[in-house]
């Protein structure tokens, strides 16, 4: 069936009075599938089917969506706005088991792939922490979408168990990279071991706050965090450390010529001032001494999951060629060398901050 007829299907069984137009694909993201649905008037509405490979309760994920949305609705502190069906359910699930949900579009509002500006990384910064600290008092109970999901010690087990399975030539292509991240295991595991010894408290966190998932209106502020398909328990350092390791790399997570990638140090101050300034009063000491080792250790986590994918044949990320994860992960993992060097420097800055 030909895809606007299936997405005009599925978007009138939503509780909407406005009629379907046309569609736009958003083709930003690894995992879902994602449309903007142009209508007769205005607002317009984005609507996204689950992939549910990755996420084997797609309902839970959606409920946590409409959990955190209404109560930041609430507080005032967020314009996401999901729709139920006209069944008054939170998604609809098609005739192929997929499940899909909706959500107002903002208009003139715009994202970003990768910063331009040190505007761009302070207003992340800002808009990371305060979603933070909003939903630091959130009481009510979340589902764990995706158990382990920055669990260091999760993934390499994953990574250990592909490396098994993976077929000789695939070993070979990425063994320099294997060998990296076996090289570095003790040291990544550092924030495992913290939450492990209640030295870092888990809250409601974001976990996926790459720069893509920030909103900014025209003028280049933040608006919110969108795409709240992984919102859990987590640590803080999970959403300061994703957010870092895409605000920072001056190339695209694509990039197949490593020596373009660096760490750019004046937008990490930016985004780490933005950050702090909002969120320095809801942390506490341990929180505080385990973030300057958090963008490191989340980009060597995202690293590992691209390069996992790659010798288990390419199953869980979206990918365009045959080779595609082992360039994102040979990417992640050159970056995390880059964040090496300047890890002193890293943590100084920090201190300053607080």
């Amino acid at each position: 069936m030909e895809l606007e007829i299936i997405l005009k299907n599925i978007f009138s069984q939503f509780n909407v009075a406005s009629s379907f137009k046309g569609f736009q694909i958003f083709s930003s993201g690894h995992i879902n599938d994602t449309y903007l649905i142009i209508t007769d008037t205005k607002p317009y509405f984005v609507m996204q089917k689950i992939n549910s490979f990755v996420f084997k309760e797609a309902a839970a994920v959606i409920d946590n969506k409409f959990k955190i949305t209404n109560y930041l609705k609430d507080k005032k502190q967020t314009t996401l706005q999901y729709i139920t069906t006209k069944n008054n359910k939170n998604y609809l699930i098609d005739e192929d088991g997929n499940f899909w949900n909706l959500c107002l579009f903002i208009e003139n509002s715009e994202t970003f792939l990768h910063v331009n500006s040190t505007k761009i990384a302070l207003e992340a910064g800002k808009a990371t922490g305060s979603f933070l600290v909003s939903v630091n008092d959130f009481s009510e109970q979340l589902n764990e979408v995706l158990p382990n999901f920055h669990n260091m010690t999760f993934r390499f087990s994953q990574f250990n168990k592909a490396l098994i399975k993976a077929s000789p030539e695939r070993k070979k292509q990425a063994k320099e990279w294997i060998d990296f991240v076996l090289n570095n295991k003790e040291e990544m595991c550092a924030l495992d071991y913290a939450i492990a010894d209640n030295k870092i408290p888990l809250r409601v966190t974001h976990n996926d706050t790459k720069i893509s998932n920030i909103l900014f209106d025209e003028n280049q502020n933040a608006i919110c965090l969108i795409d709240l398909d992984t919102v859990m328990l987590g640590a803080v350092h999970f959403d300061y450390g994703d957010a870092v390791r895409t605000i920072c790399n001056t190339v695209n997570e694509d990039e197949t010529d490593i020596s373009k990638i660096k760490f750019d140090f004046d937008y990490f101050k930016s985004y780490t001032q933005g950050f702090i300034e909002t969120i320095k009063n809801s942390l506490n000491k341990n929180e505080v001494d385990f973030l300057p080792i958090s963008p490191q250790i989340i980009t060597f986590i995202i690293g590992l999951r691209f390069l996992t994918d790659f010798l288990n044949n390419d199953v869980y990320y979206q990918t365009k060629y045959d080779n595609h994860n082992l360039d994102r992960a040979k990417n992640q993992l050159t970056l995390v060398k880059e964040i090496k060097k300047c890890q002193n420097k890293i943590t100084q800055f920090i201190k300053e901050q607080i």
